[in-house]
């Protein structure tokens, strides 16, 4: 699997995910990609509850992923038992279907070891 892109402004360093026209640190608007860690840790999450009817399911879990390089990315979650600081690992797949259309998206799943 190919790994997460980051957004590196060139003339300060700061990492962003996803990409951004100005960078927030310093006002660059010049960005390098680099690839992100396989790995990131969960510092919050939250199930919805009152989703759109046309979802297929009726609760979604989304969660914010530090890696280490201080980029947080958010995305849904793909366990329903989860807790703060667990071992993360970045997928890219389907995440919904909207009118006959497949919807991309990040999905992130605990880390087994």
């Amino acid at each position: 699997m190919k790994p997460m892109t980051g957004y590196q402004c060139t003339e300060c360093g700061r990492v962003y995910h996803p990409a951004r026209a100005v960078c927030l640190e310093c006002g660059g608007r010049r960005f390098s990609e680099l690839p992100l860690e396989d790995e990131g840790v969960l510092v919050t999450f939250t199930r919805l509850h009152a989703l759109p009817m046309d979802f297929h399911t009726r609760t979604l879990m989304l969660g914010i992923v530090e890696f280490p390089s201080g980029v947080r990315a958010l995305g849904q979650l793909g366990a329903e038992e989860v807790e703060m600081g667990m071992k993360m690992r970045p997928r890219w797949e389907i995440v919904r279907v909207l009118e006959g259309q497949k919807i991309s998206g990040l999905k992130f799943y605990p880390v087994v070891d």
